[in-house]
């Protein structure tokens, strides 16, 4: 399954489930903590994305890298990870589904840290603003919706 394009519509879109298992918290030192999910990437395209992730009943929104996080190294093996945007609960062992619903960028080396964490400012901010506008079309199309289906007077 490839995920080379930019935004996928309701029929295309890939959904992963799998448990969150122990990384090497990276993401955690540089003040972006993951979930790491315990799945084969395999078929999956390296890339930043922006996901809708679902757990325990509730819903959120995240980024998503998926790749081999060469910034860190290139002994790495190709893991999935997801920073969910505003949450900070341990939820190691626990099952969650992230949907991906469009591509943030691809995965790149960056020279320093530093500049990575800046680059993933950036990517959570264009995603917040890419779901936002998500959000507004959604709103928009069913408020014409509900309007078509009122009697008229």
């Amino acid at each position: 399954m490839q995920l080379a394009k930019d935004h996928y519509s309701l029929e295309e879109l890939v959904s992963v489930s799998g448990k969150v298992v122990q990384g090497r918290k990276i993401g955690r030192e540089i003040n972006f903590p993951t979930a790491n999910i315990g799945v084969a990437t395999d078929g999956f395209e390296n890339g930043v994305y922006g996901v809708y992730v679902s757990l325990n009943g509730e819903f959120y929104r995240g980024v998503m890298n998926i790749g081999v996080k060469p910034s860190f190294g290139s002994q790495l093996k190709k893991t999935m990870e997801v920073h969910i945007l505003n949450f900070h609960n341990d939820i190691y062992g626990q099952i969650i589904t992230c949907q991906l619903i469009f591509k943030v960028r691809e995965e790149r080396k960056f020279p320093s840290i530093e500049l990575l964490k800046q680059q993933i400012s950036r990517d959570i901010l264009d995603a917040t603003q890419k779901f936002n506008l998500i959000g507004l079309a959604n709103k928009i199309q069913n408020d014409y919706r509900s309007k078509q289906d009122r009697p008229l007077n």
